[in-house]
């Protein structure tokens, strides 16, 4: 992953050394950028409690409150003593499948949180989509096929826009991955609401077997 930087004229996080212009300042790079935006998403996806964090209903958390505990209180502070929320801002913003979304402040995950933390965050409903797909490992096709996709441990299925980002989810998972087309029409007609997350990520709560058009490789 590229470093952080931040334009010294307009203050805009960019991957670019040179912004506006002149030199950007630096703010995080390549290797800690990846660290740190694994652990914001732990975090502020699972395990909040983990640092001595508390989300509020929505997901969200003060971004210097997500600093300092970063800093002081995960069990690995040692190599996190130099995060502030500067840093937090560099990865949230720049964040190339825009998991993470910043408002006054606050700062929270946009999708992919445990059920059990019984959050209630709202997404805009997706009416256009077609097309959306979902990637998974071969050895789960067959159950997948009979009973659908479900949500398991999270709040949400997360289906991808495009055929590229669902295998590389599916890869997270192994190598022997395929990714499931599916028909989002079909969802809608069986009253599945098809929500948009980010940019690239929508969830449901379920896809039933019938709503998936075929299965296809990476």
């Amino acid at each position: 992953m590229k470093s952080v930087y931040r334009c010294r004229k307009c203050g805009s996080f960019t991957e670019l050394p040179y912004h506006c212009g002149e030199q950007a300042e630096l703010v995080i790079d390549g290797v800690r950028r990846v660290k740190l935006s694994k652990l914001m998403a732990f975090l502020l996806r699972h395990c909040p409690e983990s640092a001595g964090l508390e989300l509020d209903d929505g997901g969200w958390v003060p971004i210097d409150e997500l600093a300092r505990a970063i800093r002081e209180r995960w069990r690995n502070r040692d190599e996190y003593r130099w995060v502030q929320p500067l840093h937090i801002m560099a990865v949230a913003l720049t964040d190339p499948k825009g998991r993470y979304e910043v408002r006054n402040g606050l700062i929270r995950a946009r999708y992919g949180h445990a059920s059990r933390l019984g959050l209630k965050i709202e997404y805009p409903l997706d009416r256009s989509a077609r097309v959306l797909y979902h990637g998974t490992t071969r050895r789960a096709l067959t159950r997948i096929l009979r009973e659908g996709v479900k949500p398991m441990r999270r709040m949400f299925v997360h289906l991808s826009t495009t055929l590229g980002d669902a295998c590389s989810v599916g890869k997270r998972h192994g190598n022997d991955v395929v990714v499931l087309v599916i028909d989002a029409e079909c969802l809608r007609s069986k009253g599945i609401r098809v929500y948009e997350a980010s940019s690239s990520v929508r969830t449901v709560e379920y896809v039933p077997p019938e709503c998936i058009e075929r299965v296809v490789e990476c």
